[in-house]
Order: structure tokens, then sequence, then C-alpha cells
């Protein structure tokens, strides 16, 4: 899924403009209302997409990550019809999940970026 080209692109931007409100809001685990979709990587063939999505820090969903990606893969389906009535494609892909820590690793950078900055003016 690595080869995107500007259709791939265009298609996984718009399903992730419909992801992230009918995940957080249309599915039943109140979990889900903590997730936000990151990006869609779209495969060339346009038959599958990766979803990378990450939680809220501090949330219920962000303490139990295993079951939110359970219920992300159980809800599969139901996404997948949705977002066929929703937009105009040929096919809908097929969505795997994949929990993306980034956010968390920035923002532990910049905590260590502030602590050592704070201890170098401390120290003058």
């Amino acid at each position: 899924m690595s080869q995107e080209t500007s259709r791939t692109r265009r298609v996984g931007e718009l399903i992730q403009q419909e992801l992230g409100p009918l995940v957080q809001t249309e599915l039943r685990d109140p979990r889900l209302a903590w997730v936000s979709i990151l990006k869609v990587d779209v495969a060339p063939d346009l038959k599958s997409a990766r979803v990378h999505y990450s939680c809220m820090p501090g949330t219920e969903a962000d303490e139990d990550r295993d079951a939110v990606q359970e219920s992300l893969e159980r809800a599969s389906g139901y996404i997948r019809g949705q977002i066929g009535r929703r937009l105009t494609l040929r096919s809908v892909p097929h969505l795997y999940f994949a929990y993306d820590d980034s956010l968390e690793q920035g923002d532990r950078m910049n905590r260590l970026l502030r602590s050592l900055h704070n201890g170098e003016t401390d120290g003058e």
C-alpha cells in the first residue's frame, strides 16, 4: 500500500472524511467517541485500505486499545456499507484498522524538549 497515486490519495481522503464522524457518532461502543481517524492509505488496486487511528490520551479508549481495535474490526462491514451509501465509489475497499501512536510520540518528544529547556533556564 505504499505506492500512492493521486487517485488513491483522493479516495483515502474521501473515506477519512466519512469515517471520522461515522465512527464517533454512529457506532454503539462509547469508547469510539474518543477515536480519531488520522489517515487512510488505499492500495493501488483500490480493494483494501489501512485506516490509521488514534485514541485520545487519558480516556477509556486509550486505556483499552485492544477492545477499541476489536470493536472497529467488528464494525468494519457496517462501516463499509455506510461508506458505500455515502460515496460514489465503484467498490468500497476492505478496511484494515491500525493503531497509530505518532501523536503520542510527538507529545513525548515535546515534553522531553520542554524539560530540557526548563532545565537549562533553571541553571542560569
